[in-house]
């Protein structure tokens, strides 16, 4: 649960690496539906929507790169048309992971990013496509994750469990 979690979080909180950019991209408000796959075969396909606006992707941008016990730091950014490429390094502990990402832009209404891991094979994948305005009750920074898991990225420590099963 825990680890899907986090790939929610990512997801979302990233809307498919947006947030990853020094330029935010002008991404249109409303939901937005993100879909990541973490190129490892015994986990699934996560699906989650997210109550988004680029204030808010700006919000995340300056919370990574200003905010005090953020791991990670920018090696370089490029902007080639609708594309941004960046070179990351987070710092866990004794270990150092470096990534690169690759973001395509579409308009204002989808993202596309692939993230690798410098040493590892797998690819995570995010697509990200705007579906229309929030729903009542659903405000900026509000996601629902394919499992029923409700939380807001910028408050994620009153995330509610998904709702049980019979």
């Amino acid at each position: 649960m825990e680890n899907r979690m986090l790939s929610v979080f990512f997801a979302c909180a990233l809307l498919g690496g947006a947030a990853y950019a020094a330029d935010v991209p002008d991404i249109k408000a409303g939901l937005w539906a993100t879909t990541t796959t973490s190129g490892d075969a015994q986990l699934p396909a996560v699906t989650a929507s997210l109550c988004s606006s680029t204030a808010l992707l700006q919000t995340l941008v300056d919370q990574r790169l200003k905010g005090p016990n953020h791991p990670c730091k920018r090696i370089s950014v490029i902007h080639s048309g609708t594309t941004i490429t960046e070179q990351s390094e987070c710092k866990f502990g004794d270990t150092v992971t470096k990534s690169k990402s690759v973001t395509v832009v579409t308009g204002n209404i989808a993202v596309h990013t692939e993230i690798r891991q410098e040493g590892k094979s797998g690819v995570i994948v995010s697509d990200s496509k705007y579906v229309g305005a929030c729903p009542a009750g659903m405000q900026l920074g509000d996601f629902v994750a394919d499992n029923g898991m409700k939380a807001n990225i910028l408050h994620p420590e009153n995330a509610a469990a998904p709702p049980k099963t019979p």
